[in-house]
């Protein structure tokens, strides 16, 4: 039977990635976690498509679908999560979606880079953020409103944050965003704004509802605290195999996961089979770099039955790690803290798991993803299909 995505609410669909099912560096299409706060909108004709650039530009403009798909295009892997992924897994239950672990995925994403629309339009004196609004409609605190958010201007610069018409090489699905959304690299994935209709240039901090209300986490001031808007993820990993709960034989067993760590490298896994008392550092295995995941693993030898508590622990090359608790001032968001994974070793026939094994993390799939770097933009790739975020 095919993987499919787990529903957690099915109006507007938010389903997870089942990641147990992901052996590739790249997640597919179809499998790929979807979070809508509305309804997905009435499928739009690509060929009526325009996104409009307004405000503090000196020449402000509008583009069609067509124009910007003739433009250069950049890609850019990347791991997209959401910023209340793990949510049900709180001690404390907080309102929101009640994500699993899935609200997390990886992908090439491929279109303009909007500092090539914005740069020539002329920024104004005084610029200071861009409100990004998208199609999608709906009641947020008694009143309908329009989805959006705001990136500050350096981060609408980045060479790496797009207008992507792609991903995975084919064109963006419905649920993805279709027929154009921002790609904001490295940040959480409520940055990047599916159905994108309008661009407006402010000089001062956005206050709309995504931006102050929900996705806002609270720091502290010199007078107190404030809330502040969401932004770049943090490191983060995950224990894919074993499952929670999973039965092993004694012997050589396989622990392997991804992790993840938004603008930044993840250095270095460590593992403990436990609960938190030893640790050794796990194989980092295929690609490692900036916005994307990495995947790894660890052998781990056992001999005594019993009862027993994975964890993993992810590093970055700035020196940030993985809590082993969580901060209630993110508000239910950020929930990146350790989390334990109990197995259990019963009498069975011996496990004499290695390095690299074709059942988990397979050479070959490391090959594709390095070749999948490499081939044309326009290429269309056999495994995607469906739609997703």
């Amino acid at each position: 039977m095919q993987s499919q995505r787990k529903i957690v609410t099915a109006s507007p669909e938010n389903s997870e990635t089942p990641l147990e099912s992901v052996a590739s560096w790249v997640t597919p299409n179809r499998l790929f976690f979807v979070r809508n706060h509305f309804d997905v909108p009435a499928a739009p004709d690509p060929a009526a498509w325009e996104v409009v650039l307004e405000g503090l530009v000196a020449r402000p403009r509008r583009w069609t679908f067509a124009e910007l798909a003739a433009l250069p295009q950049h890609s850019v892997f990347a791991t997209v999560e959401c910023a209340g992924n793990g949510r049900s897994f709180l001690r404390e239950k907080a309102g929101g979606v009640q994500w699993g672990a899935g609200a997390l995925g990886h992908a090439e994403w491929t279109g303009v880079r909007l500092r090539d629309l914005l740069e020539p339009a002329g920024l104004k004196a005084g610029a200071l953020e861009i409100i990004f609004e998208g199609a999608d409609r709906g009641p947020e605190d008694g009143e309908m409103m329009n989805f959006s958010r705001s990136l500050p201007l350096a981060k609408a610069l980045d060479p790496d944050t797009l207008i992507a018409l792609r991903m995975n090489g084919e064109w963006l699905e419905p649920n993805h965003g279709a027929p154009l959304r921002l790609f904001v690299p490295g940040w959480y994935g409520v940055a990047s704004v599916k159905w994108l209709r309008r661009m407006r240039v402010i000089d001062h901090a956005y206050q709309g509802f995504f931006q102050t209300v929900k996705y806002s986490i609270n720091r502290p001031t010199a007078t107190g605290s404030r809330n502040l808007p969401l932004g770049p993820g943090v490191v983060k990993s995950e224990i894919l195999h074993p499952h929670a709960g999973a039965t092993l034989s004694p012997g050589t067993n396989r622990i392997a996961g991804v992790a993840w760590a938004g603008e930044e490298r993840v250095t270095r896994v460590d593992v403990s089979t436990d609960g938190g008392k030893s640790w050794q550092a796990a194989h980092l295995h295929g690609l490692q770099q900036p916005y994307s995941w990495c995947q790894w693993e660890s052998l781990w030898t056992v001999t005594a039955p019993g009862d027993y508590t994975l964890m993993a622990r992810a590093h970055t090359e700035s020196g940030q790690s993985q809590p082993f608790d969580y901060d209630a001032n993110n508000l239910s968001y950020i929930i990146n803290l350790v989390l334990p994974r109990p197995v259990r070793i019963a009498a069975g026939e011996p496990a004499r798991a290695g390095f690299a094994d074709p059942g988990t993390w397979s050479v070959y799939m490391e090959a594709f993803a390095e070749e999948n770097t490499r081939r044309p933009l326009d290429v269309e790739l056999a495994l995607t299909a469906g739609d997703g975020i």
